[in-house]
């Protein structure tokens, strides 16, 4: 697995953003579940938006919060998701457009993993192409 960083300048397209699936009226986990802006994030049983995850455990991802959680949980959370194209990808990194994107490790996306979640369409930007409910 290789880490895909995300880029300290990530944002997203505002006409994507007014197009894709947005969640909202959600809120954030507790102790442990820190999670920044932009990072993907997945909505757990009890309905608190957590960190997304692609492990042992299994897959878990519903789209990229719009807002950071500071890991003291409760607050409120909006999630967009399929179409959403946004800035991601580090200046540093150049990935072909096409190239797929895993959810990873560290609130970070990966180039493999369990299903694609992601798409880089430019060397920065990518669009989210998966629909909330990735489990597995």
């Amino acid at each position: 697995m290789a880490a895909v960083v995300k880029s300290t300048k990530a944002g997203y397209d505002a006409i994507s953003a007014t197009r894709c699936i947005v969640i909202s009226e959600l809120l954030t986990a507790g102790a442990g579940m820190a999670f920044a802006k932009l990072d993907p994030v997945y909505i757990d049983s009890d309905g608190k938006v957590r960190p997304a995850h692609d492990d042992t455990t299994g897959v878990a991802f519903d789209g990229f919060a719009m807002s950071a959680n500071d890991s003291d949980g409760g607050l409120p959370c909006t999630i967009m998701g399929l179409g959403l194209i946004m800035e991601w990808l580090e200046d540093s990194d150049s990935y072909t457009p096409g190239t797929l994107l895993y959810v990873g490790a560290a609130n970070q996306l990966e180039t493999t993993g369990t299903t694609a979640v992601a798409m880089a369409i430019s060397d920065k930007e990518i669009i989210v192409i998966a629909a909330p409910g990735v489990r597995s």
